[in-house]
């Protein structure tokens, strides 16, 4: 076990810890500096970012379900629901918007190696 493997394991210890405590006092997911942390730490964890290659439309789409059951529970206000709705549909828009550019990108790469 490398070194980087420690520091992974210990983002991911800190990761669940992070969790934890938003789960045991639900007045932190109201602030912002909680989800920034959050974020941070799951952001550095290497099988994170290797996850998020593929799926971010769905990891999106999935966080948006969650909020909206969290708000619905009444754990999270309607401004904070807001604007992280915003946020996250700005997100997954730009995934896609990414996605169109990579799908007409490989288009037009065939349609130069056809005319050759």
């Amino acid at each position: 076990m490398g070194i980087k493997d420690i520091i992974n394991l210990y983002r991911v210890q800190k990761l669940y810890s992070q969790i934890r405590k938003g789960i045991d006092n639900p007045k932190l997911l109201n602030t912002k500096e909680y989800w920034i942390e959050l974020y941070n730490t799951a952001i550095t964890i290497k099988e994170i970012q290797e996850m998020l290659k593929g799926y971010k439309t769905y990891i999106i789409a999935a966080l948006i379900a969650v909020l909206a059951g969290l708000h619905a529970m009444g754990y999270i206000d309607e401004a904070t629901y807001q604007t992280l709705i915003a946020l996250l549909g700005a997100g997954g828009l730009s995934t896609v918007a990414a996605k169109i550019g990579r799908i007409q990108n490989d288009v037009n790469d065939r349609i130069t190696i056809n005319k050759k």
